[in-house]
């Protein structure tokens, strides 16, 4: 009897047990193998899905939803902005542009003042330095020069001046041309005068000065006959001067290169500008 018991067959598991696996397995869900592909996975899943019945898939993922103020901004970028917004834009456009023309000004005139100040300047410090070349030997500077009248008054029969040698004032109608005069032919002041405003420079010297002295002034009217004159003074308070209008320079001695540099730095500057012939 204890043979046939061990030799014998094992009997098939009940149906119940079977029922119950099947069970539990839609309970938990299909397992994963380790190192399974997803597409086993899927298999797997869509076989237990038919075992249990079937199930609906999932709902796709839905973003954020948009805030109320997005919605505004997306509705006006679909539609363009607004005249409000149209003509609030061409208002900032136009400050700005008028900004930028008001700097642009401001920095023209900031520019124009600053190059007036600087030529100013230098100006100054250009007459500065020539006066302190002028004055370096026996020479002295000066603007001494008697009131003028504004035109046509200036002109009058019997001019009178308190400079000597004068240098500006009411004078003649008539000027006198650029030449070296004598004593017998020196022309009235008015008339010298009248030629100061038209940028000549007339020379003066007393006539007891010597005649190698007289010879050196001779030389420079030559070298400048366009705009010099060359005129005896027995008044003269020094022995040489030179003259242009409003600017006088009273030497005790003949300094030709003085002399030179008042009549190039002098002529042609009267009020009126007159060719020299």
């Amino acid at each position: 009897m204890a043979s046939k018991k061990k030799g014998g067959k094992r009997r098939p598991p009940q149906q119940g047990s079977r029922q119950r696996q099947a069970q539990q397995a839609r309970k938990s869900g299909p397992a994963q193998q380790p190192g399974g592909s997803g597409a086993a996975s899927s298999t797997e899943s869509s076989g237990t899905g038919a075992v249990g019945g079937g199930s609906k898939p999932p709902r796709p993922a839905q973003g954020p939803k948009q805030a109320p103020k997005a919605k505004k901004a997306a509705r006006r970028e679909r539609s363009g902005p607004t005249q409000a917004e149209r003509l609030a834009a061409a208002e900032r456009a136009r400050r700005r542009k008028a900004l930028r023309t008001r700097a642009l000004i401001a920095g023209v005139l900031l520019l124009l003042v600053g190059s007036l100040a600087a030529s100013m300047i230098s100006n100054r410090l250009a007459s500065a330095k020539l006066i302190s070349q002028l004055e370096a030997g026996s020479c002295e500077f000066d603007r001494r020069a008697d009131p003028t009248a504004p035109e046509p008054n200036n002109h009058v029969a019997t001019p009178a001046y308190g400079v000597n040698p004068p240098a500006g004032g009411n004078h003649l109608v008539t000027p006198s041309p650029a030449r070296i005069y004598t004593a017998e032919n020196t022309p009235p002041d008015g008339q010298l005068v009248h030629s100061l405003e038209h940028g000549f420079v007339v020379i003066w010297y007393r006539p007891d000065l010597p005649a190698e002295a007289q010879a050196q002034l001779r030389q420079v009217t030559d070298k400048h006959a366009k705009d010099v004159l060359l005129v005896p003074r027995p008044s003269l308070p020094k022995p040489v001067a030179a003259t242009a209008w409003e600017r006088r320079l009273l030497c005790d001695s003949v300094e030709v290169p003085v002399l030179e540099r008042f009549v190039t730095s002098y002529r042609n500057k009267g009020p009126e500008k007159v060719k020299h012939p």
